[in-house]
Formats: C-alpha cells, sequence, structure tokens
C-alpha cells in the first residue's frame, strides 16, 4: 500500500501555478501501515508530516539561495523485511526520492534495507529502530554506510537501564531478589533478541541466573505457556520486549489472571497510549522503558503536546514526539547542508547538536548513533503507579520515588 502525502499550502500551490514549478525535496519513509505495530507507524506518520507541514509553512527549506518545499511519500513496510525491501525500492527507483527514512520503526526491515540502499547514492536514516547490528553494520563498513545514520539509541542502552535499575532499587533496599533469577520473554525479531544479546550478560555478570528467554511470534498474544514455564522458575524479574502493543496488554493480563507478582519490567510497548487503556489496574506497579516522552510532570512535554494537537487534531504520544523530533532534526541538517546530495547531509549529522522538546541530539561520529544520557538522548525507566506513568530512575530524571507492593 502506498500513501503520497504532498504538504503544501494553497498559496504555494497559487505561486507554483504562476511561475516555472520548483523541485521539491522527496523524504521517502517505510514503516508498519498495517500489520501488529500499524498503530505506532501510524503515530510516526503523522509526526513527520506535522513537521514537514511545518516547515512547508514557513517556506519550506532553504538549500542554497532558494527555499524548498518538503514532499513526504509513504510505503507500508508491515513490519517485514522482504516488504521493506521492495518499498525501499520503489521509492528510489520509480519516486526517485532524495532521502530515505527505512525503516520508521522496525530494525529487521532497517537491517535488510541497508544491504540495498547504499547502491542508490542517497542519503538514508532509520527512525525507532535501536538494534545495535545497525550500528555493527555501519562500524564494520565506514565507506558502504557512510551516508546512513540512526535516530534513536542502540539497544545495549536498554540493557544497561533495565540491569541499572535493578542494582539501584536493590541496593536502596527497594527490592530484596531471593534467588537473584531472571527471565525473559520477547519478540522474535533482531530487536527482541537483541536486547536479551545486551542485557543478559550485565545480570549474568552481578552474579545472577538466566531461567528462561522465550521467543514469540511478532503479534503473539497467547502466553500461557510461557508464564507456565515461568511459574515453576518463580523468577526474581520478568523482562518483556515487544513492538506489539497487542502482546503487552496479553501478557500483562495474563501474569495478573495467573497471580504472578515477580518485578515485572516491559521494553517500549507501554509507550502505546492504549496499553494502559486496556490493561487497567492489571499494570499497576510494573516498570518500563523508555518513558521519553511524560508530559503530565514535564513541562517542555507538555508544551509540545499541546503543539502537537493543535497542528493535528490528535493527541499526542510518546511515537509522535519521536518522529516530529527526528523530522525536524533532519530537515535542519539538510538546511545546513545546503543540498540533497548525500555526503552533504552526513557531513551535517556529524556535527549534529540540536535540540527538540524530548532531547538534544548529537552523534557519536563512529556509530552513527546519537548519544544518550540526561544531557543528549535520556533513556528513563517508569512505573505504573495509581494509574499513570512516573520516571523513577535516574535519580536526576525521577519524578517519583519506586513504589512496593502494588
Amino acid at each position: 500500500m502506498k500513501t503520497r502525502t504532498v504538504l503544501m499550502g494553497m498559496a504555494a500551490c497559487a505561486a507554483m501555478m504562476a511561475s516555472p514549478a520548483m523541485a521539491d525535496i522527496k523524504i521517502g519513509i517505510t514503516g508498519p501501515l498495517s500489520g501488529p505495530a500499524a498503530n505506532t507507524g501510524i503515530s510516526m506518520r503523522q509526526a513527520y508530516e506535522a513537521a514537514a507541514a511545518q516547515a512547508n509553512e514557513q517556506g519550506g527549506v532553504k538549500l542554497g539561495e532558494e527555499m524548498h518545499k518538503v514532499e513526504l511519500i509513504f510505503e507500508d513496510s508491515a513490519s517485514r523485511p522482504e516488504m521493506g525491501v521492495s518499498a525501499a525500492q520503489k521509492l528510489l527507483t520509480r519516486d526517485n526520492v532524495d532521502i530515505l527514512i527505512g525503516d520508521s520503526l522496525a530494525s529487521s526491515v532497517t537491517l535488510a534495507i541497508m544491504e540495498v540502499a547504499p547502491s542508490f547514492g542517497k542519503f538514508t536514516m532509520s527512525g525507532q529502530p535501536v538494534s545495535i547490528e545497525i550500528a555493527k553494520k555501519i562500524q564494520s563498513d565506514p565507506e558502504k554506510y557512510a551516508n546512513f545514520w540512526k535516530s534513536s539509541f542502540n539497544s545495549n542502552a536498554y540493557g544497561e537501564v533495565l540491569f541499572e535499575t535493578v542494582k539501584y532499587l536493590e541496593e536502596q533496599g527497594k527490592i530484596a531478589p531471593e534467588k537473584k533469577t531472571v527471565a525473559f520473554i520477547v519478540e522474535d525479531t533482531d530487536y527482541g533478541k537483541s536486547n536479551i544479546e545486551f542485557t543478559a550478560p550485565h545480570f549474568k555478570e552481578a552474579g545472577w541466573n538466566v531461567v528462561a528467554e522465550e521467543t514469540v511470534p511478532l503479534g503473539h498474544a497467547d502466553f500461557y505457556p510461557q508464564l507456565s514455564k515461568l511459574r515453576a522458575d518463580e523468577p526474581d524479574v520478568v523482562i518483556s520486549i515487544f513492538t506489539s502493543v497487542n502482546s503487552g496488554i496479553a501478557l500483562v493480563k495474563q501474569m495478573d489472571e495467573q497471580g504472578m507478582d515477580p518485578l515485572h519490567m516491559g521494553v517500549y510497548y507501554p509507550i502505546r497510549d492504549e496499553f494502559l487503556d486496556w490493561v487497567g489496574a492489571a499494570a499497576e506497579g510494573m516498570l518500563w522503558t523508555p518513558l521519553m516522552f511524560d508530559p503530565e510532570n514535564n513541562p517542555s512535554h507538555r508544551e509540545f503536546s499541546e503543539l502537537f494537537e493543535k497542528l493535528t487534531g490528535v493527541e499526542a504520544n510518546g511515537d509522535h514526539a519521536q518522529g516530529y523530533c527526528q523530522m525536524q532534526m533532519l530537515l535542519d541538517n539538510v538546511a545546513r547542508a545546503g543540498s540533497v546530495e548525500a555526503s552533504a547531509i552526513s557531513e551535517a549529522f556529524a556535527t549534529t547538536d540540536f535540540s527538540c522538546p524530548i532531547a538534544r541530539y548529537v552523534y557519536d561520529t563512529e556509530t552513527h548513533t546519537p548519544k544518550i544520557g540526561g544531557d543528549y538522548l535520556p533513556v528513563p525507566m517508569a512505573q505504573v503507579q495509581n494509574g499513570g506513568y512516573f520516571a523513577i530512575f535516574p535519580e536526576a530524571a525521577a519524578t517519583s520515588e519506586f513504589q512496593s507492593g502494588n
């Protein structure tokens, strides 16, 4: 499925009819507009459109002495690598886009696109994909991937915040793990598996035992077989990792039905607003990361939320905040490059220092990945408390203390 979005005001259209057409900056985007992760893909699309529309209302992006409008062309990847590659090839050939964002969400799709995109000589970036395998590819062949840059952190950041949160809570006497055992339930994707790869060693080095590494298909919703195994192991900590919110909803509800009460730490899926709407009290007390968007407690996030709803009529969520910032950063770097030529944009990305409502983007130029931390792109741990989200780690980002016994 292909959807073309040309973001251009009526005045600009009239001006174009009165004079020779000025070439647009054409940006192609692959992302899941159908399938189990479609809600996130659609949110990313809305965010990219809002940021591009804002730029167009201000005249577009200046390249040299001329202003150019931004045209976005979307293709559905459905979180499937083969569909993502096909979509990217269509964008790069039939649509002849100047810039490719591939993929807006799925690491597996991004890794596949990275094998075909370099031959087209166009600047390429990813949206939310965090698999560290992307950065490893870049480091393994800097020449081939010179013009590919990430917009999100590496998956090892999740491993660090998951382990450091547990370590912090134990040191503070907030939790007392009796057996020091941890279990994983993750989706069978590069995203899910890479998170185990970089999280498990942190626990093992600290003397913990990994008692289960359960993988399930993308969009899986029947966790009773996995929970039966975990019931026998009784792990102190359960870590679940899904890009499909439906999987997270099903797991949390089924754990509640089974009366299972380990320290449950979710990765990514609670970022979706519908998560709490569907699980309700069953999620009370669980931890999750990354709480990158917190309009209830963060004034700058609240300001963005109000702006986004005014621009789009849609209530803002964390995907919107990430996508909006990513598109703003990309367009700022294109303007600084003064060109859509791939190497020029890459040079601009290497010197990025761009602030937006949720982050300050500065790049590690060896991995083409944004730096993380309180001064850059934060990866906070949150807890569900009284039906809301509150950051509880690291201390510098905390808006509440960890609550036990929920």
